[in-house]
């Protein structure tokens, strides 16, 4: 019967070197996706999407650096500044002090700051001499959620450098400061506790923090351009270090099952939730830096840290500063991947699509280098 009216689809034939092609580029890009090539690839369409121009990504898997990439005024190799993911370098360094029995985690800061104290003054809210090791590290203290270390800073900076240490003087700031709730009651993240950390290592080891950690922990994981970064050495164990993506990666891999950098002590305190939980999902908080434990692997672990600061008329001369750096273990998957950002990234979307892209790409990979 005669169809009047109906278009018939006409099959055309394509050349079979066109199909050959189109299935090469597909299978290259398959390919891709089951390698490391995915991750940068997953980062760099992430930096495009959010507008970032100046990054750096480092992704480090059974302990080996398998990629290194940069763009914009970041340089491979060369080293940045991590902010907040300092507090993981000095969680993993008072552990080394409790695995050697220098300190524990319950010696409170009356007997781990006894010769500080005699030095700067003891503090005025006499629960803060109460305060223990595991309470520091887990941020429940009981400081106030104001940040005691950098709210007097900028009066400091235009008198003093920003190029040394402060430890006495800060705990001065700290010390002053009544407690804003009953220790081991809140979760309430502090730069102040980790600072104090700092002076219970300087304390625990009669060594300067910097080098303390540096030969202690940093150097023997491979992280060897880590030092306190220069023109911010004030923020120390709270916010000091530097070091390149794939350094900060090295250091990272001390959250492996096993690795020396944390012994079996530390470890067991660090895996167990209790105490240190933070809201729900199972989440809580470590040797300074977040942990979700797993079925393989010894668990997931992740950290953010940002700084931001512009002070003209310091006694360096203006200080600006602007930048986030995020760093991510996979255990299941055993890899480790860190991300610089210049200018700082704003809370919202932008973070959690990284952590998520990232994450992504990881697992698909197939073929490590």
């Amino acid at each position: 019967m005669p169809l009047t009216g109906v278009r018939i689809p006409v099959m055309r034939a394509f050349p079979s070197s066109l199909v050959l092609l189109l299935l090469v580029v597909l299978a290259a890009g398959q390919v891709q996706a089951q390698t490391v090539d995915g991750v940068e690839q997953a980062w760099r369409a992430w930096a495009a999407q959010y507008g970032r121009k100046t990054s750096g990504l480092a992704v480090v898997h059974g302990g080996r650096v398998v990629r290194e990439a940069a763009m914009g005024r970041e340089a491979v190799g060369e080293p940045v500044p991590v902010a907040s993911l300092s507090k993981a370098v000095t969680g993993v360094c008072v552990a080394g002090l409790i695995d050697r029995g220098q300190l524990s985690f319950e010696t409170p800061l009356s007997q781990a700051l006894a010769k500080t104290m005699a030095r700067v003054g003891r503090p005025v809210d006499p629960r803060l001499s109460t305060v223990t090791i595991s309470q520091l590290l887990v941020h429940r203290a009981g400081l106030a959620r104001k940040d005691i270390v950098n709210a007097p800073l900028a009066d400091y900076l235009r008198t003093h450098t920003a190029r040394r240490t402060a430890f006495d003087v800060q705990l001065g700031w700290i010390f002053r400061q009544p407690l804003a709730s009953q220790p081991g009651t809140l979760n309430v993240y502090s730069n102040a506790g980790y600072l104090i950390l700092g002076a219970v290592i300087e304390e625990a080891s009669g060594r300067d923090y910097e080098s303390y950690c540096r030969e202690t922990v940093l150097l023997p994981l491979g992280a060897r351009t880590a030092e306190l970064n220069p023109a911010w050495r004030i923020m120390s164990s709270y916010g000091g270090w530097r070091m390149s993506t794939a350094d900060y990666g090295r250091f990272y891999q001390a959250f492996a099952p096993g690795n020396p950098a944390i012994g079996p002590q530390a470890r067991a305190w660090m895996m167990s939730p209790e105490g240190k939980r933070v809201g729900s999902g199972g989440v809580h908080y470590g040797l300074g830096t977040f942990v979700r434990p797993t079925p393989t692997g010894g668990g997931n672990f992740w950290h953010w840290g940002a700084w931001t600061y512009n002070l003209q008329g310091a006694y360096d001369g203006t200080l600006n500063a602007s930048y986030s750096v995020f760093a991510v273990r996979l255990g299941a998957i055993d890899t480790n991947m860190v991300v610089h950002i210049d200018p700082r990234l704003d809370k919202g979307g932008a973070t959690g699509e990284l952590d998520r892209s990232l994450g992504r790409a990881a697992e698909a990979v197939r073929n490590w280098p």
